[in-house]
């Protein structure tokens, strides 16, 4: 679809979502091997498979005495974790006292935990019966050579803390895609209380956040005033991945979006979507580049971020597209206009509640939100269940 076409109307919100997701996993960036500590928060790029069993060894699951065949027992030699497996079997009717995690010798029938046993006369005595072996065997958790991720997995503590303990040293991780974020419009000032006629910029400090949560790497935030010749500069010189724009998106003689990016020979993935607030976003591709150009006004361009910029950040990345959530509504909620009415809410204990001051225009209700919902043309009740989106800073 070339730049200012307007063929079939704009799609509905979930399936821009899923065209954003299509975009950007045609243009996932390569793999590139960081050590393993610097995998919190990044995807894999390729399987990542175990060097190593876990745990490496037979080892004592309690702190105790490793025992073989029927008490009571002669004790024998301590063994604490860290010591190299022991290779003198032990035989039938021996013990030797043991840390939990320390390799058990072979000939080991179980544990025997230290609540369960008593010292008398040189022989370990049980006088709590059970019939678990509190062994540990190897290999349990994890097998050698098996996959512990397959890619496209996003690494979390506890997935970097498993792979570690299966002992990977470096990760293949998909490299994060660079955004720069530009806020177009003469109004917009960078500090202080606006004069009447002008707008505080709201965005070069929060964007570059919202798409670091999806898993992009900002590079810029820079403000461009409404001139088309300004405009196409940034669409054709940006070297990032993505570039992501705040206003110029609708069709006064101010905004200029379109026309730059018809200029630059980039083709419209989305073109518009039908949903408000956020219906005048666009998406658009040239070569190896995606642009994200959202609405000028601060709810309906976060709403777009979220709508589009999490998918379009997923297929970047190589993971695969979150569906979205649901809700109960505590609350009706009218909705009068022709296409989809996107809220933020409050979880109150009966269901979700929408935010108060929220239009297009206005961020107080998106301040207090834990999400946004999704209400179709006519409303909705009071019980029934809507589809919701996650905020990427909840």
């Amino acid at each position: 679809m070339s730049v200012g076409s307007t063929h079939g109307g704009p799609p509905s919100w979930d399936h821009a979502r899923v065209l954003a997701h299509a975009a950007g996993a045609a243009l996932r960036g390569p793999g590139e091997r960081i050590p393993l500590g610097s995998g919190h928060g990044r995807v894999l790029a390729s399987d990542l498979t175990a060097p190593g069993p876990v745990p490496g060894h037979d080892g004592a699951a309690m702190d105790g005495w490793a025992v073989a065949g029927a008490g009571p027992w002669v004790l024998g030699a301590a063994i604490v974790a860290g010591d190299d497996p022991s290779t003198e079997v032990l035989r039938p009717g021996g013990a030797r006292p043991i840390t939990t995690g320390a390799p058990v010798p072979p000939g080991t029938t179980a544990v025997v935990r230290s609540e369960d046993a008593d010292v008398v006369d040189g022989r370990l005595v049980r006088h709590t019966a059970g019939a678990r072996r509190h062994v540990r065997p190897a290999g349990e958790e994890v097998a050698a050579g098996q996959l512990l991720f397959p890619a496209g997995t996003v690494l979390t503590p506890p997935r970097i803390a498993l792979a570690a303990a299966a002992g990977v040293d470096d990760l293949d991780v998909v490299t994060a895609p660079t955004v720069r974020v530009a806020v177009l419009g003469d109004e917009v000032v960078g500090d202080g209380v606006p004069r009447p006629g002008r707008v505080r910029d709201v965005f070069s400090s929060t964007l570059p956040d919202v798409f670091r949560a999806f898993g992009a790497e900002p590079t810029a935030a820079v403000r461009v005033p409404d001139d088309p010749d300004a405009t196409e500069r940034l669409y054709a010189g940006s070297p990032e991945r993505l570039v992501v724009t705040t206003g110029g998106t609708a069709g006064s003689s101010t905004d200029h979006v379109r026309a730059a990016l018809a200029r630059i020979g980039a083709e419209l993935v989305v073109d518009r979507v039908d949903v408000r607030p956020g219906r005048p976003t666009m998406l658009a591709r040239r070569g190896r580049t995606l642009f994200l150009c959202l609405p000028g006004n601060p709810m309906a361009a976060m709403v777009a971020a979220v709508l589009l910029g999490g998918p379009l950040v997923a297929g970047l990345t190589g993971r695969g597209p979150t569906a979205p959530g649901s809700a109960s509504l505590a609350v009706a909620v009218p909705n009068d206009r022709p296409g989809p009415l996107v809220l933020a809410h409050r979880t109150a204990p009966d269901g979700a509640v929408p935010t108060s001051h929220q239009t297009a225009a206005m961020l107080r209700g998106l301040a207090d939100a834990d999400g946004l919902l999704v209400v179709g043309p006519g409303g909705a009740r009071a019980g029934d269940v809507v589809p919701t989106l996650r905020l990427p800073w909840t």
